[in-house]
């Protein structure tokens, strides 16, 4: 790789050693914010896919844990490559030379890309499931199975196309040079900067729109006992698509208009990563607080390895096997007293 000295770019270098220091603290938080977004998603991947009456009703719920999963790791990476970078310039006072095709081999951008691109996308598609359930109640549970299976291969088939779009277009710009440090503008351009910015802004906000529409047609319309089977699943969606468009959306909406608050969106672009993860890390607490079934889960798993029932005593499997070998070795005291 080519370098070139930091004098030749900016001409009061020690001011730009003293910023460059502040971005690796910032960066270096990442790498802790991520982790720990990352980890919440564990457990609420492991509840998912290893109980089957979540596997069979909650593709979707499945599949933008994974989205959140991929975007905490994403920012954790991001932490890692960019204060790892920026250190190296501190230390020899020289800027990497780079292209957006450079920029496009660095694994951090394109998760972050994925995981910035799904989530949205399969917020929209599951206010659109809660409209179908609401207005079209019927087709919708006749048409259930095949539709959610077909929906979230829509949402990586639009993932996948949007990605390889952008990586065509940094081949093509593959001589011309861009900031070292990366970034989506920088590797895929500004045009495709922008897209993603409303897939951001517009997915989210879509998906809480199409939410509350369902929650006031439930609320307003229907009787008891619809009233109840809807709202189960009706809460935690409008809840988590409420805290993606205030956590993702609006961040994103202000980036959008950075061309009129060049210095307010610069401050929010660095803000953005630590809501993004706190929105991705989020959902396993909606659950617990929202979805009986889900806390249920928990509690059996917690208890199972603790050794207790769901009531929170030791099992009498457990009990009858502590109680069958202390028997054992009483039987073989009171044979040896006797010998």
């Amino acid at each position: 790789m080519l370098y070139k000295p930091i004098s030749s770019v900016e001409k009061d270098v020690a001011a730009y050693l003293e910023d460059l220091k502040d971005q690796v603290i910032i960066n270096q938080s990442l790498i802790y914010v991520g982790a720990v977004c990352a980890f919440i998603n564990l457990p609420l991947l492991f509840i998912f896919l290893t109980y089957r009456p979540f596997r069979g009703r909650f593709q979707l719920l499945i599949t933008l844990a994974f989205a959140d999963f991929i975007n905490c790791l994403s920012i954790m990476a991001q932490g890692i490559q960019r204060s790892s970078i920026f250190i190296d310039v501190i230390s020899t006072s020289l800027m990497p030379i780079k292209s957006p095709f450079d920029c496009v081999g660095e694994l951090w951008l394109m998760m972050r890309e994925i995981g910035g691109l799904w989530a949205p996308m399969i917020q929209i598609i599951m206010g659109s499931e809660r409209i179908l359930a609401v207005f079209k109640p019927a087709w919708y549970n006749r048409t259930y199975h095949t539709r959610s299976i077909a929906s979230v291969l829509f949402s990586i088939f639009f993932v996948v196309s949007s990605i390889s779009s952008a990586i065509i277009v940094a081949w093509t710009k593959r001589e011309s040079k861009v900031r070292y440090y990366c970034g989506r503008k920088a590797a895929f351009t500004a045009n495709y900067g922008t897209y993603v910015y409303l897939v951001n802004v517009g997915g989210y906000s879509i998906g809480f729109l199409l939410n509350l529409i369902s929650y006031c047609k439930v609320h307003t319309f229907m009787n008891r006992t619809e009233k109840n089977k809807n709202l189960a699943r009706l809460r935690y969606y409008l809840v988590i698509s409420a805290m993606s468009t205030v956590l993702v959306s609006i961040p994103n909406f202000i980036n959008l208009a950075s061309v009129l608050f060049d210095r307010i969106a610069d401050e929010v672009s660095k803000a953005a990563n630590w809501t993004t993860a706190i929105n991705s890390g989020m959902n396993f607490f909606v659950f617990l607080a929202l979805n009986e079934e889900f806390r249920n889960r928990c509690k059996q798993i917690v208890n199972a390895l603790m050794g207790m029932d769901s009531t929170g005593k030791v099992s009498m499997i457990e009990a009858k096997t502590v109680m069958g070998s202390s028997q054992a070795k009483v039987s073989a005291i009171t044979v040896k007293t006797k010998a």
